[in-house]
This record gives structure tokens, sequence and C-alpha cells, in this order.
């Protein structure tokens, strides 16, 4: 539970324009800060030697980074700050958390990223639904399911027409969803990008 401080320096830092980091994403750049200082497992995977163009990690290089691992977990068994030290790096648990949520905020159409959040359920619904109106529309254009012409074997009972109308949509909305969300990853990232050369070049 965030505490009222807390909310109010985030308001605050909106209301200015920054971009504020959540709970879970100032972990993995807490943690990739620590990585970067170590760079003991640099030869593991794409994560760490990208991981070593970045002094400081904003937004956009979290979920970059979050999406580039593959939760091998091969950093965290060989790291030695790993729990139980007080450190406390465990690179892939933090990576699939931010994972996981890069997953419904770049979900397209946006009503259905929270969906996610309940994937397991989500999946056996559309699963029964989809297999249902499948063989609904398979009886109403052959009268049954059984008892058919048999040399023309599973086209018989199933259409390939059938099979094409019904499919064919989800593919491309498949295609579309997920040629959206790339876009706005990309668009995200060229921002932040911009936003941290804006920043390091006033400061400087």
């Amino acid at each position: 539970m965030q505490t009222l401080q807390q909310l109010t320096q985030e308001a605050q830092a909106l209301a200015r324009g920054e971009i504020v980091l959540t709970g879970s994403e100032k972990e993995v750049a807490r943690q990739l800060q620590i990585c970067n200082s170590c760079r003991y497992c640099e030869g593991f995977c794409a994560v760490f030697p990208a991981m070593t163009r970045r002094l400081e990690f904003g937004k956009a290089d979290i979920h970059y980074l979050a999406n580039l691992c593959h939760n091998c977990g091969a950093c965290l068994h060989a790291c030695q700050y790993a729990p139980p030290h007080e450190f406390a790096i465990n690179v892939p648990k933090s990576m699939a958390t931010v994972r996981g949520q890069t997953y419904a905020d770049y979900a397209w159409p946006k009503a259905l990223g929270g969906l996610y959040k309940s994937n397991g359920l989500t999946v056996s619904m559309a699963l029964a639904l989809s297999l249902s109106l499948f063989l609904i529309l398979a009886i109403q254009s052959n009268g049954t399911l059984w008892g058919g012409p048999v040399e023309n074997g599973f086209y018989a009972i199933f259409p390939h027409n059938l099979m094409v109308s019904m499919f064919a949509p989800i593919f491309l909305w498949s295609v579309l969803a997920l040629a959206l969300g790339v876009i706005e990853v990309l668009a995200r990232s060229h921002a932040g990008h911009q936003r941290c050369a804006f920043e390091l070049s006033r400061s400087g």
C-alpha cells in the first residue's frame, strides 16, 4: 500500500511532466544498477550486454529489458547477491512482474489488457466458446455431426470454407493487435529516449 507521501510525490512528478516508475519498475532499476556494477552475468543472455549501455534506467529501458529477458533463471543461480543476501537480487522474478504488466499496458484494444490478470480463465472461456460456436456452425452446415458421407473425410463434417471464415478473421485480428502493440512500444521507447537525452543535455 502506497503512503500518502508517495502518492503526493508521484502526483507532483506527473504534474511536472516526469515519467513516474511503478514500484516493480523501481525494483528492476535498483537490481539492474547493482548488476551493472558486478557484470558477472554479462555473457549469459542478451539482457546484460544491453543493460551495460545505460547508467540509469527509465521506464522505456525497463520495459525493453523486461521483454528481452526470457526467464531462463541462469543469472539467479549464478548471482552472489541473490537471496538471502541483503541485496536480494532476483532478476528473473522482477523482470517477469514488469513483463506481465507491459502485456496489459501495450495490449490493443486497451479494454482487453485487464484480461492478462486472469489469463487462465480467459483462455479457458475463449476456447470453450470458440469450440461451441465451431460445432454449432458445423451442425447448421451439415445438419449433423454423425452419419455424414465418409468419402470426403474430415471436410465432410467441417467444411474448409467454414474453417477459413472462422479462423481467418481471428488470425488477422491477432496480427493487427500485435502490430499496434509493437508500434506503441517503439513510440514510447523513442519518446523515453528523447526525454532522457533532453534531461542529460539540460543537466550538462
